[in-house]
């Protein structure tokens, strides 16, 4: 697809601007209060040019510009309004005692460090909860510095940009499609920047012309915003997890969060890695994403925490059926309020890593070791020496692998064969085993605040969250924060964005701490 002129022609000029391949960004679900200190530094060869005022920089980054289309509005709407920038401020501008020619001599985080301390040395320090993002007023180099630190120029100031530059501020990763052809810039990997449906594709996404921040941002894809820990578990259907291979799922639309019904499917196909699946999602030409050229069913496949568009080879839009590994995915409409699509897996039918089926008989599908496998062949083959007459020879035994199953075997097969067959179901179909990118460790469950929350913890601690949960109505009071103020002793918990229910400071710090180093506890992906 075309993109806009002017965002084509912003591309074409800002191609020193886009920001270096990054890896993998680590799973964890975003949420909270995630704060930003945004600091306007001048060159000390530029001293009089200060290209916006600060107003302009509060209602870009901060909850000053809620109801104005800037990035507090962006985010609520995608994070379902869990995540928030509140807290963030505007300091600037200041004059920095480096020349442009200096700062280009440096990397990045050095030069954003130029800014952060200038600006401790007039008087505003970084709190140790924010993020930073340097704004320069000279235009040559904008991106990601790492560590929470982005670097933005005049060039960079439009929502699209701003947001990218932001969202890998949050650890986002770009997305990508699975086009082994194309390629953004020569420093770029075949296929980065190549999902226009998803922000962290920028400067190559679907946009429009907003009315007060320029270029605009694009939704995120499904995989992504589970990630992100964005999408209720409930409302993702992972097809073969209760051993039904084939479903007609009605998907409503990822980018109208106020509705009901499924988001996403997740198609698991890879044994031997549950991170490994395709997803399914319908995405609306509506809100954060009218940019979109029309509404359509994208396809995506995650792997190794990465999520990758699957486009067609010739014609380079996004496939509209798939055929392979198992897994057949069709189309079947496209309507103004949800897309009905068809999808199986044959997965459901294979045993866990480690085991194969045992094939006592050719309908035998019980997942057993390689080596029970290979012992039940030997006595399959074996069996005309240990009968006659229709009976077992000596103390051996009929083998009943399943009830057709005549084999004559040792006492010990068919013990064996017992212990398989009892063991069956906790073996088999590896689609039970794929929770998504925020699975936990072993020894940790999902929290559970609200019905989004994945933030891993020990199981004490969740009990404890719905103890305080089932407790809310009883300690909140008409007060100085509304009618859910809390009661003498208590504090709001805080786990997310909006979370109200009342506790005491120190399980209100306990969920902060958790909420902010889940990541420690979510399972890797392959790779």
């Amino acid at each position: 697809m075309r993109l806009r002129r002017s965002f084509l022609t912003a591309a074409i000029t800002l191609l020193t601007l886009v920001c270096v391949p990054v890896l993998p960004a680590q799973a964890y679900p975003v949420q909270g209060d995630l704060p930003w200190s945004v600091l306007l530094c001048k060159f000390a060869d530029h001293p009089d040019t200060e290209p916006r005022p600060p107003q302009f920089f509060r209602e870009l980054f901060t909850d000053a510009g809620k109801g104005l289309g800037g990035f507090a509005d962006y985010l609520a709407d995608q994070s379902h309004g869990r995540t928030s920038v509140s807290g963030s401020v505007v300091k600037g501008w200041y004059t920095m005692p480096v020349t442009v020619a200096q700062a280009k001599a440096k990397d990045r985080w050095q030069r954003t460090e130029d800014c952060v301390r200038t600006a401790a040395a007039a008087g505003y320090t970084v709190p140790s909860n924010h993020r930073v993002a340097v704004m320069v007023n000279y235009a040559w180099d904008s991106g990601s510095a790492g560590g929470g630190r982005i670097l933005l120029d005049p060039l960079a100031w439009n929502l699209g940009f701003t947001t990218h530059e932001i969202l890998h501020g949050y650890d986002r990763d770009h997305s990508f499609s699975d086009d082994p052809t194309y390629r953004n810039a020569d420093w770029a990997q075949f296929g980065e920047y190549d999902d226009q449906w998803d922000v962290m594709s920028a400067m190559h996404i679907h946009t429009y012309e907003t009315q007060r921040f320029g270029t605009s941002a694009v939704g995120f894809n499904g995989p992504n915003r589970d990630e992100m820990g964005w999408l209720e578990p409930h409302r993702i259907v992972t097809l073969g997890a209760d051993g039904v291979a084939d479903r007609t799922v009605r998907l409503v639309p990822l980018d109208q969060p106020g509705s009901t019904g499924t988001l996403l499917v997740r198609v698991p196909f890879n044994v031997a890695d549950p991170f490994n699946y395709y997803t399914v999602e319908f995405r609306k030409k509506t809100g954060q994403s009218k940019g979109i050229p029309g509404d359509i069913v994208l396809l995506h496949e995650v792997r190794e925490g990465r999520s990758y568009l699957l486009r067609d080879r010739i014609t380079r839009d996004p496939v509209t059926s798939l055929n392979t590994n198992g897994v057949s995915v069709s189309i079947d409409s496209v309507g103004q309020d949800e897309a009905v699509v068809t999808v199986s897996t044959g997965i459901t039918q294979k045993c866990l890593a480690g085991y194969v089926h045992r094939k006592a008989t050719p309908n035998d599908l019980v997942c057993v070791t390689p080596a029970v496998h290979e012992e039940t062949q030997a006595d399959t083959a074996d069996a005309p020496n240990w009968e006659e007459n229709g009976k077992c020879l000596l103390q051996r035994t009929r083998r009943l692998a399943t009830p057709s199953d005549t084999v004559c075997v040792s006492s010990v097969a068919r013990r064996q064969v017992i212990a398989d067959n009892a063991a069956a179901t906790s073996r088999a179909n590896p689609a039970r085993l794929v929770l998504g990118p925020n699975a936990c460790k072993p020894g940790y469950v999902w929290r559970g605040a609200d019905s989004f929350d994945q933030v891993c913890v020990t199981q004490e601690i969740r009990d404890q969250v719905i103890a305080d949960n089932m407790m809310g109505a009883g300690r909140w009071t008409n007060g100085p924060d509304g009618p859910r103020s809390c009661i003498q002793g208590y504090v709001w918990r805080e786990a997310f964005a909006g979370d109200n229910i009342c506790v005491t400071v120190d399980r209100r710090e306990r969920a902060l701490h958790d909420t902010h180093t889940s990541w420690q506890r979510v399972l890797r992906p392959a790779g």
